[in-house]
């Protein structure tokens, strides 16, 4: 956002840059700016300069004294900036740390190697002032820098890390840092100024931190504030309001003095990420989703006013259906339907048709799961509006709604068990044909993030979001083990009645049920794991990350046997075709999806992964009005 507030900036993972009327929430500019994906944008306070961070480490600087006709000055190359004794290794840079300075030309962001390094320039040139690295380990582990800024009560500069790392630096002393903290190991996304010396952070620990970057107090860390990720914190100047943005789809507002929430403000389709609060209107907040939207909202009505959403919708989950039928739903009321009609023996390649079907289910909620009921021949699908789908034939059956969005659902195989899962951390057995609710417990405060159900041992297996993994008795859910030290948990899945394989963030473990160990198969891959599954054989395991990447390890040994990218936006879930889908297919194929709303195939081939194209579908229709937010 610009000073006066009449623009803001808008970047992509295309490499596009826009400019964005604020009052008719129009486009004025789009132009491509870097060849690589835009995870920052910063605006000049008081001179008329942009920048905008790409991930291949590159700088670019612009006039935007027209914002509706943005110029290129100049790019500065961070690779080429160098710091001595510190070494970072990003397996794929998301951080956004980019600031300038409030009345000087320079600007502070990362280097290449992790290290925090600020940056003089003009229109045509620039100098390096220094770089230094701040956040490694005894261990050795290093941190990158999400977020930097500049401290306008000392001058220092703030940055933090995705380990949960702050260091607040004196750029005219920069060897070590003034002051030092870490709360947790998550990280802490942003450091919005309260007033003096004081700021308030937000962590991916749900919670608010006030802190005091002059060191003569002590944090103080607030109650969760949210179910996911809290991302962004804006105050109004003009009104004295705190909000706070979170990955569970919610704004809510915050008391500086406590750090809780006073409640939640507005509640959007999708994560939330960006946000800013007009201080010359101070009922209108700008929102921007994950499902790359931005939201022009009004406070009082708790609705938009305004909406740009130029993408199609996203991907969220798959099924097999039988043996030659796959079923893909998501963003909004469409479901994919991909049916194999045969086999070219020469290529090996699999022939299908596709088409779209709608469901009779609110465009401002999307399928969190669907999973097939055999004995019914549904798809049952679990929603993030809380509620529980059937579809059959073209009819959509209501089965139950709960209070809160849908996390996972499973259902049982032959009988009419459906379980269910929801972000006030409730479990529940359900009468798939009913919706009746036979048994249901509250496991704790911590949002639960994922089941599995066991059917020979009658057990069902749910996670938290960071805590406890617990084993429940699939009958009356009453408690069985509980074993600690879970986080991030995308999916669980059942290797065989004893074996459980359970995400924790970027790594993979085994629960042993018999002994009660758990575990690591898969060491760190980089980023959370979204999804993984096995093919029919048992020979092979594919697994999808937020990273981007898609790896495929042999399921016996756990050896990593080849890695490979999937998209310019994340991956959520991943589906092995059937092996005897069609006499002449290739026996080792699957199919990852995601945001981009594409199915795109590989195959396992000589032990390595082979991208085959996508899936020849038409994307979901994009949504250009209003009906993605909705009153909470």
């Amino acid at each position: 956002m610009e000073p006066t507030e009449q623009f803001m900036f808008a970047a992509t993972i295309g490499g596009h840059l826009m400019s964005v009327s604020v009052d008719d929430f129009a486009i004025h500019t789009d132009l491509v700016a870097h060849a690589a994906s835009i995870e920052s944008i910063a605006v000049h306070p008081t001179l008329p300069y942009l920048a905008t961070l790409g991930i291949d480490y590159t700088v670019s600087i612009w006039d935007r004294s027209d914002p509706r006709k943005l110029r290129k000055l100049q790019d500065i190359h961070l690779r080429d900036i160098r710091s001595e004794g510190y070494e970072f290794v990003a397996t794929l840079p998301l951080s956004c740390p980019l600031a300038f300075h409030p009345t000087e030309r320079k600007l502070i962001t990362h280097n290449a190697d992790g290290a925090l390094t600020e940056i003089a320039f003009d229109d045509t040139r620039h100098d390096p002032l220094w770089a230094a690295g701040y956040f490694q380990d005894p261990d050795g582990i290093a941190y990158d820098i999400d977020y930097v800024r500049y401290l306008p009560d000392s001058g220092n500069i703030f940055a933090s890390t995705f380990g949960g790392h702050v260091a607040v630096v004196d750029p005219k002393k920069p060897k070590e840092p003034v002051l030092r903290y870490r709360y947790d190991r998550r990280t802490i996304h942003c450091a919005e100024h309260l007033g003096g010396s004081m700021y308030l952070l937000a962590s991916d620990t749900r919670r608010v931190i006030r802190f005091d970057a002059s060191g003569k107090q002590e944090p103080f860390v607030g109650p969760p504030v949210v179910r996911d990720h809290l991302e962004q914190i804006s105050i109004n100047r003009a009104s004295g309001r705190v909000l706070a943005s979170g990955f569970d789809r919610t704004l809510v507002e915050i008391d500086p003095e406590t750090c809780a929430s006073k409640g939640v403000v507005l509640q959007t389709p999708f994560k939330l990420r960006w946000l800013h609060h007009l201080e010359r209107d101070p009922d209108l907040v700008l929102v921007q989703c994950r499902n790359g939207a931005f939201y022009k909202a009004s406070l009082s009505g708790k609705r938009p006013t305004a909406v740009i959403k130029e993408t199609p919708n996203a991907l969220w989950t798959g099924v097999r259906v039988g043996t030659h039928d796959l079923a893909f739903a998501g963003e909004g009321p469409e479901m994919l339907h991909v049916h194999v009609d045969g086999a070219n023996p020469g290529t090996m390649e699999t022939k299908v048709s596709t088409r779209w079907e709608t469901v009779a289910a609110s465009r401002g909620s999307y399928a969190k799961r669907m999973v097939f009921h055999p004995p019914t021949q549904a798809l049952v699908q679990g929603r993030s509006d809380g509620h529980i789908l059937s579809v059959r034939n073209g009819i959509t059956r209501p089965v139950t709604k709960l209070a809160a969005p849908l996390r996972d659902i499973a259902v049982s195989q032959e009988g009419f068990d459906l379980f269910a899962i929801s972000e006030d951390s409730r479990a529940f057995r359900i009468d798939l044909e009913s919706g009746q609710v036979k048994a249901e417990v509250q496991t704790g405060e911590e949002p639960i993030w994922a089941l599995a159900h066991n059917p020979t041992r009658k057990v069902l297996a749910v996670c938290e979001r960071q805590g406890l993994l617990r084993l429940l008795d699939a009958t009356t859910l009453s408690p069985l083990l509980a074993v600690e030290g879970t986080w991030a948990p995308k999916r669980m899945l059942w290797r065989d009645a004893d074996r459980l394989l359970v995400g924790r963030g970027a790594e993979l473990y085994e629960l042993n049920v018999a002994t009660g160990a758990m575990a690591q198969v898969i060491p760190h891959l980089g980023n959370t794991i979204e999804d993984f599954a096995w093919d029919d054989s048992g020979r092979f395991l594919a697994l999808c990350t937020y990273a981007r990447r898609i790896h495929l390890f042999d399921f016996k040994t756990f050896q990593e046997l080849s890695v490979t990218g999937f998209d310019l936006d994340y991956p959520k879930g991943l589906l092995w075709m059937p092996a005897n889908r069609a006499e002449g297919a290739h026996p080792n194929e699957f199919v990852v999806f995601g945001r981009t709303g594409v199915l795109r195939r590989y195959w396992a081939h000589d032990g390595r992964l082979h991208s085959m194209g996508q899936v020849d579908a038409p994307l979901s229709a994009a949504i250009h009005d209003d009906a993605g937010v909705y009153v909470p």
